[in-house]
């Protein structure tokens, strides 16, 4: 194997190829694109000696092109492209007020009597039927 023994006791293999492989000594697949610490008490139960003779001569040794054996643990890699935050607190904090300030004007060319409001409208319906008439004839 060529590799040193990590002295944190990790043992990672990383997935390179587009599909789920099996490694019959280990009764593990891995699947497409995954990372795995085979030394992690927490989820295996595999011994140094076991995952050693897998890489030099077991499942590991065969499927190189496809399992690569690391020391170190992989990088979280970022995918390009749009990320979507999905709750509304991360967006927008409730602290801070709202930029819009909302303005009440006045004006006066509208501020009429509704006894001229209705003498206007009288005045231009009477001018519109005066002439609608002259149009008849």
């Amino acid at each position: 194997m060529g590799n040193k023994i990590n002295p944190n006791h990790e043992f990672w293999i990383t997935n390179i190829s587009n599909r789920n492989v099996c490694l019959a000594d280990l009764a593990f697949t891995i699947h497409k694109g995954r990372s795995y610490n085979l030394l992690d008490s927490k989820h295996f139960y595999y011994t140094l000696e076991q995952l050693e003779k897998s890489a030099k001569e077991g499942s590991l040794f065969k499927k190189s092109n496809m399992i690569k054996i690391r020391n170190v643990p992989p990088k979280n890699i970022i995918n390009p492209g749009i990320h979507i935050i999905r709750t509304a607190q991360e967006t927008r904090p409730k602290n801070i007020r709202s930029q819009v300030k909302i303005v009440d004007k006045e004006y006066e060319e509208l501020m009429i009597s509704d006894e001229k409001f209705s003498e206007q409208f009288l005045d231009i319906n009477e001018s519109f039927l005066s002439s609608k008439d002259k149009n008849k004839n």
